[in-house]
């Protein structure tokens, strides 16, 4: 599928000049519904970025499709809902990156309230907030070809199965989750292996270790790159050292942060706004 939909859509560089020259003309939507395919068929398949070169994320096309969608919607129809599930769907895999937001902001409350764009919102909102652990419950249902179908739908469609197809592969996975890592490392110093394993969606340590030697990082000013977590001993994961997580020399911060300052902060801001 994958191969099917990159060899028949455009290549990045021809939706870069299709941008520049008819960005607001209706009759390019079929163009960016292709190159949407193509991009959620290349998270779906095993290729690597570097591996498919003429396919690669573009936020600006599928916030022109969108918008085109907006100004014509005639264009959208019960297809057009499925396509910007997709759209979405790949601006969740940039979190922390805003895209998400910024797409959301254009997608119609209806389309929002519909699945599978309704479980796609409920999965920013929960990392956004950093209830990692609460998300990949919610995620996985995106797995589900059938889940969310309406009332009468007997037939999936191949938009659908393509998004179910690219939630159960392993490369959206890995990407939230080498995201996630990456904010708790840059947040912690320290945490409890349990809640570690519960955001990440890890079975156990040995899985956490085995993640954590993949992810790199490398300290400010450095060319030097050493693996995101640093130990695991007993109930403790230790993350490596950065000048995000470490204490502050010369400043009223004294200790490194800690997950458990941190989150009975959060406990208490919670309480006061209830």
């Amino acid at each position: 599928l994958g191969a099917d939909e990159a060899s028949s859509s455009l290549s990045h560089g021809e939706i870069q000049a299709l941008l520049s020259e008819s960005a607001y003309d209706p009759t390019v939507c079929p163009k960016l519904e292709a190159y949407v395919r193509a991009q959620v068929s290349a998270v779906a398949s095993t290729l690597v970025a570097s591996e498919s070169p003429d396919v690669q994320y573009c936020f600006d096309a599928n916030r022109t499709l969108i918008k085109l969608y907006q100004f014509f919607p005639h264009l959208e129809g019960e297809l057009g809902m499925t396509i910007t599930a997709l759209a979405a769907f790949l601006a969740l895999l940039q979190f922390p990156e805003t895209d998400f937001m910024a797409l959301a902001c254009l997608i119609p409350e209806r389309v929002q309230s519909m699945e599978p764009c309704a479980t796609l919102v409920r999965c920013a909102e929960l990392l956004e907030s950093c209830h990692f652990s609460e998300f990949w419950p919610e995620f996985r249902k995106l797995g589900i070809p059938e889940y969310g179908a309406r009332e009468g739908e007997t037939v999936v469609s191949e938009d659908r199965r393509l998004l179910s197809n690219a939630v159960n592969g392993s490369t959206a996975s890995s990407r939230i989750r080498t995201n996630m890592i990456n904010m708790l490392a840059r947040t912690y110093r320290s945490a409890p292996l349990a809640v570690i394993l519960a955001a990440l969606d890890l079975k156990d340590a040995d899985a956490l270790k085995e993640f954590g030697s993949e992810v790199m990082v490398s300290e400010e000013g450095s060319e030097n790159e050493t693996p995101i977590v640093e130990n695991i001993e007993g109930d403790l994961v230790t993350f490596a050292a950065s000048e995000e997580n470490m204490k502050r020399v010369g400043s009223a911060y004294k200790e490194g942060v800690s997950y458990d300052d941190v989150a009975s902060m959060m406990f208490k801001t919670t309480l006061r706004g209830q």
